[in-house]
């Protein structure tokens, strides 16, 4: 099971939230770029990125991005998503060397913005976000709900071609209470999907629990700034 640390950009920092609201942002790093520099350091090979401002509907974060996927180089893999709701703003940060894009409001909205998305880069670089509260997707940074079934909505992206989700509780996220286990498996059981899950991780034995489940990756926050789970886990062969 891969193990992928996560770098959340508010406001040119990097924070994390509890349960997604905005206001609750706390910070971990004031520079983004030494956020980057750490997690290089401690030999993970895939960051996450999410732009929270993006998310919320600005683009005040934009040259940090770039200056981000460009420090980490050949360094580290880097996947980006957060306010990403057109083709080219997709394309332009695969040019600056972004190696996945994370779409979920696009996919939601414009499911044929995606399909356009997936000729021009491939399914295997894109993660299509899967943000859920009550079993129904939010959007735009979590803050819209939709009346869409997650289950359905999963089912729904795996015939259109999709190779990876990204399943996200937001009741969970950043709460410490463990893993929505039950819808974990639910959509393991129900789609051939590579499924990374996200929300409420706080040690190793979630991770182990989401490994028996099946589950692709993991993307894991505030239990890495916390201490929760030990950084050495990125040379562990159990988990790469």
């Amino acid at each position: 099971m891969e193990i992928i640390p996560a770098i959340d950009i508010s406001e040119g920092k990097c924070v994390r939230l509890f349960k997604g609201k905005k206001g609750t942002e706390k910070t971990y790093f004031e520079d983004p770029l030494n956020a980057i520099e750490f997690w290089i350091n401690k030999k993970a090979k895939r960051i996450h990125i999410v732009d929270l401002n993006g998310a919320w509907g600005s683009n005040t974060n934009k040259d940090l991005l770039s200056k981000m996927i460009k420090k980490a180089s050949d360094k580290a893999e880097i996947q980006i998503g957060g306010g990403i709701r057109s083709v080219a703003q997709a394309l332009d940060l695969i040019t600056l060397g972004a190696e996945r894009i994370i779409v979920g409001t696009l996919a939601v909205k414009d499911p044929d913005k995606l399909k356009t998305l997936i000729k021009e880069i491939t399914p295997k670089k894109v993660i299509v976000a899967i943000d859920y509260k009550n079993e129904k997707i939010a959007t735009h940074g979590w803050t819209e709900k939709t009346d869409i079934n997650v289950f359905s909505f999963a089912k729904k992206m795996e015939k259109l071609g999709m190779k990876y989700v990204l399943f996200s509780s937001i009741e969970s996220d950043g709460a410490f209470t463990g893993p929505d286990i039950k819808n974990i498996k639910k959509l393991v059981n129900q789609v051939n999907l590579s499924i990374y899950a996200a929300g409420g991780i706080r040690n190793i034995n979630d991770l182990k629990e989401l490994e028996n489940i099946g589950i692709h990756g993991v993307i894991v926050g505030k239990a890495f700034y916390e201490q929760k789970i030990p950084f050495n886990i990125f040379q562990n062969s159990k988990y790469n």
